[in-house]
């Protein structure tokens, strides 16, 4: 049990301080799109909060230092944070092998997307027309019988 327990990788709050300060790119050639597109990503997510922050703090009236530089600081802290985040080792692997699935995949050419996205969008309002006929009968039968 005592080999089991040493054999396993350390999760704990020092291993995430070391991720967090380490400068270094775990295989920087491989994965780049799907790595940057993360990165992109989690970025726009936080930005998106700092502004919302920014916006909450304005209408708080906390002075315009507390306005701008605090989510300014989120964003920064934040972009760190998924930069090392899409290099930490277990992450950038599952993304570099995202990637290479990504490349097997046999996307769809201009005639066929059409054909399939039109026969999305009949079965969508095929199926809206049926559930409003279905709607209209009960909300009629109920009205009939003084339920509605």
């Amino acid at each position: 049990m005592l080999q089991v327990a040493s054999k396993r990788k350390n999760y704990g709050v020092n291993a995430l301080l070391q991720e967090l300060f380490r400068t270094a790119l775990y295989k920087r050639n491989q994965g780049r799109v799907v790595r940057q597109s993360t990165f992109a990503a989690i970025v726009v997510i936080v930005a998106f909060g700092a502004w919302r922050l920014g916006l909450t703090l304005g209408a708080w009236g906390l002075a315009l230092e507390w306005q701008f530089g605090l989510p300014a600081l989120l964003i920064a802290a934040g972009a760190w944070v998924a930069f090392r985040l899409v290099n930490v080792s277990e992450v950038a692997d599952f993304l570099i092998s995202v990637e290479a699935e990504m490349r097997k995949v046999s996307w769809p050419k201009g005639p066929e997307l059409i054909r399939g996205c039109v026969v999305v969008l009949v079965v969508i309002f095929s199926l809206a027309l049926i559930l409003t006929f279905y709607d209209l009968f009960w909300r009629s039968f109920f009205g009939w019988l003084n339920i509605y």
